[in-house]
């Protein structure tokens, strides 16, 4: 939506109707607003200028009438174009599929059938089954730090993202891979999700394990992975590619604040936390355009209608935490690392 920015005002709306009209007979939209008067903003920050050297030049006494006129033709012009271009118009929700519903990718398909493997197989992550202890990141009773890594077995910090431990632990995870890993395969490529996948799971198992031991499992460290790096590109990257509502939002930080309570009993934190900031950094680039961007825009919207008529939360809010959200999601992260290890 562009910004409007304030051209001037009068007392009387008869003026600053026929001050409008004239700009849009230059080529120049802006619109009449009760504030001080009655204000007249222009649409288009690259319009101000000429806009400005009319205003210089207008005359509110000057007969209105021919100026009326034209205005009024322009407007019956645009009018018939907007309908024209309506009866064209097709229905875009019924032939377009959003960018969530891609449909399943093999590097998700593959997540979603090897941890149901691993649930038959043991049981929903009972520990005396022995392909528990194997794909654990070390033996439960193992004293030893990082013992059977060092002795070559470097797949046990990955594979815990495998282990669940009941049905409803399973099918939460696998409900939010199959949300997620499918935008990333299709707009990154299996790639970027392999990446994205093995750092959130390594950073997460690897805190996780220093700070309680090896007696954990689950994907939820890679889904917060996957909700960072997705989330990063549906706020800051190009439009009409990654989906993420905002209900999605709030429901998986909701539940992150939730489990570092500890209200919900003992939860991998860490596997969260973890993830979670591995995917926030995967996700930084079009964040980081966002940013170089943020300057110019900001320039740009100084003296708008948004800026001058806005609140000082709404200020504050558009400003300082819209636009730093992914800080504070590492900040909060931060804090629940802080937390579990000290």
């Amino acid at each position: 939506m562009p910004a409007l920015l304030r051209l001037t005002d009068y007392d009387e709306r008869r003026a600053a109707d026929h001050l409008a009209e004239q700009l849009l007979v230059a080529g120049i939209d802006s619109v009449v607003r009760e504030g001080h008067g009655w204000e007249v903003w222009v649409v288009e920050q690259d319009q101000l200028g000429a806009a400005q050297a009319i205003h210089g030049r207008f005359d509110r006494n000057a007969d209105p009438r021919e100026i009326r006129a034209q205005a009024k033709a322009i407007k019956a012009e645009r009018a018939a174009a907007d309908a024209g271009r309506a009866s064209r118009s097709v229905a875009v929700r019924d032939r377009w599929t959003p960018a969530a519903e891609v449909g399943l990718q093999p590097i998700t398909i593959g997540l979603i059938v090897v941890s149901a493997m691993v649930a038959w197989a043991t049981r929903l992550g009972d520990p005396s089954i022995i392909a528990l202890q194997d794909l654990s990141i070390e033996p439960w009773d193992s004293l030893e730090f990082f013992g059977q890594v060092r002795r070559g077995e470097l797949w046990r910090p990955f594979t815990p993202m495998f282990i669940h431990f009941g049905l409803l632990h399973l099918v939460f995870n696998m409900m939010w891979v199959s949300r997620l890993g499918p935008q990333l395969e299709r707009h990154h490529g299996m790639p970027v999700m392999i990446g994205v996948v093995l750092a959130s799971q390594l950073v997460g198992a690897v805190a996780q394990y220093a700070a309680v031991g090896p007696t954990f499992g689950g994907m939820s460290g890679v889904v917060y992975g996957l909700f960072g790096f997705v989330w990063m590109h549906a706020r800051f990257g190009r439009p009409g590619t990654y989906v993420l509502s905002e209900r999605d939002v709030v429901l998986s930080m909701a539940w992150f604040v939730a489990c570092a309570t500890g209200w919900l009993g003992p939860v991998a934190n860490l596997g969260h936390a973890g993830g979670l900031v591995a995917g926030l950094l995967a996700g930084l680039p079009p964040y980081l355009r966002h940013l170089r961007g943020r300057r110019t825009a900001l320039e740009a919207t100084q003296g708008s209608w948004a800026d001058t008529h806005c609140t000082a939360w709404q200020r504050f809010r558009r400003r300082v935490v819209m636009p730093y959200m992914p800080l504070w999601f590492l900040g909060l992260a931060t804090v629940v690392i802080a937390v579990e290890l000290f």
